[in-house]
């Protein structure tokens, strides 16, 4: 495969590809993470965003690495 150079780093093709791979394709939807960890919290139970996007961050990469075996 050929690789490109970028000065002095060269990137090949496959790494190319993976670095064109948009953030919104790469994880799970953000609402359906926080439908899902709503339902295990009591009603009144608040959910910070940093929190969401860390377990949806964890849920994606877990995913991804189970499909990948």
């Amino acid at each position: 495969m050929p690789a490109y150079n970028e000065g002095e780093v060269e990137i090949d093709e496959d790494d190319f590809k993976c670095a064109a791979v948009r953030e919104q394709d790469r994880f799970l939807p953000i609402a359906n993470i926080s439908r899902i960890m709503k339902k295990a919290l009591p009603a009144n139970a608040k959910i910070a965003k940093d929190a969401k996007e860390t377990v949806q961050e964890c849920v994606s990469e877990f995913i991804s690495f189970i499909t990948s075996e």
